[in-house]
């Protein structure tokens, strides 16, 4: 072989190598997505006071809980670190706007999460597509907020699991009368009365009559007596926390022995610590509880968060840990160091959260969709428990 064949075969072999190294970087087998080194800022608005602060109070923790886990366990690579700003907002749509539009203008902030009343996120959907920042929505639950690749949300639509709620309590205590409380100055209650008495109304059982409180009201010894005036088989409550737990007091305080159900703003163990007494037996439907989930996931967040708060975690906080670890999945999928418009690209195409206490958490058209939902109650010594036709 002379000389200039040789130099030719190894030309040829240092090409081949080249050219096979070249494929594998490519198709990403010589190495996973690497998001640069450092401190990636996430912007929280936080309703820790205000009407909704003790639902407020457990989304902070359980967002800060996700943070710690993914710097602990470097979840998003080498370096890569999150860190959680938080503004105020005390559920005023003002303040969120406000408190958003800083958020903007700050560039070390990369995406933002808020919201547990829908009219405050409905106020700061177009203000995050303007800015072009990316807003994931914990915790309100009116249907289309959602608008990629700037809006999503990680929150379970509470629609289809009340009326598998209804439709398993008209089975179960087969009433043939119904009457319902609904905020009248909250759109998302009003869709979810409206589905409910749907799916009553279908099976045959007659509406006897609709009070309609504020979100504001204080007193409802007025109309837990009105209630009970139409002589109902039945009182499903859809108003917003502190009206609910109020209405289900003044009913059993009026004497109504009568079944009462409602939704999962009565889970967190603040407001049993609250109404106590007044709202056991009240059933009503959750995705996520720490005394009946009993998914691998679910165990660990709760063991960790009992130990960090010395309390348990509600649906609530594991809507913010949810938050929280589907920002980082967009993150840990990128090269180098991201835009705020990648990463609401990113964002947009997570089809399923990868880290998440429902046992699946599937992304529809930027949308977070749970159907495994269950029908508990608060028990006399203070437990989420199956609910059961007593």
């Amino acid at each position: 072989m002379t000389q200039f064949t040789t130099l030719t075969v190894q030309l040829r072999k240092l090409c081949l190598t080249a050219a096979a190294t070249g494929v594998l970087l490519a198709t990403g087998t010589a190495g996973a997505q690497t998001l640069a080194p450092g401190e990636y800022s996430i912007g929280f608005i936080t309703e820790i006071t205000g009407p909704l602060a003790a639902a407020g109070v457990s989304y902070w923790r359980g967002a800060q809980q996700a943070a710690e886990e993914i710097n602990a366990e470097g979840w998003l690579g080498k370096g890569a670190t999150l860190t959680l700003i938080a503004k105020e907002s005390g559920s005023d749509a003002a303040r969120a706007v406000q408190a958003l539009t800083q958020f903007a203008a700050d560039r070390n902030v990369v995406a933002t999460t808020c919201c547990i009343i829908s009219p405050v996120a409905g106020a700061l959907r177009p203000v995050a597509v303007s800015s072009k920042i990316p807003l994931v929505l914990y915790g309100a639950t009116r249907p289309g907020l959602p608008q990629l690749p700037f809006v999503s949300s990680v929150v379970v639509l509470p629609g289809p699991s009340e009326v598998k709620m209804m439709e398993q309590l008209v089975k179960a205590i087969k009433p043939k009368t119904v009457t319902f409380f609904v905020n009248a100055d909250n759109d998302a209650f009003q869709d979810r009365f409206k589905a409910a008495q749907k799916t009553t109304e279908a099976a045959g059982v007659k509406t006897s009559g609709v009070v309609s409180i504020l979100s504001n009201d204080t007193d409802f010894t007025a109309p837990a007596t009105q209630a009970m005036a139409t002589n109902p088989d039945l009182i499903s409550v859809f108003t917003t926390q502190t009206p609910a737990v109020g209405i289900i007091s003044a009913l059993r305080a009026r004497g109504y022995k009568g079944p009462i159900n409602t939704s999962d703003v009565i889970s967190p163990p603040a407001v049993f610590k609250k109404a106590g007494e007044a709202v056991v037996g009240v059933p009503f439907p959750i995705q996520f509880s720490a005394d009946v989930s009993s998914t691998k996931e679910a165990k660990a967040f709760v063991a960790s968060y009992e130990k960090k708060n010395k309390d348990s975690p509600d649906t609530y906080s594991a809507q913010g840990y949810t938050a929280i670890y589907y920002i980082a999945q967009a993150l840990r999928s990128m090269n180098g160091k991201p835009t705020r418009e990648a990463l609401a690209d990113a964002l947009a195409k997570i089809k399923s959260v990868d880290r998440n206490v429902y046992g699946g958490l599937p992304m529809i058209d930027g949308q977070a969709d749970v159907q495994n939902s269950m029908l508990v109650t608060w028990s006399a010594n203070g437990k989420i428990v199956p609910w059961e036709n007593k």
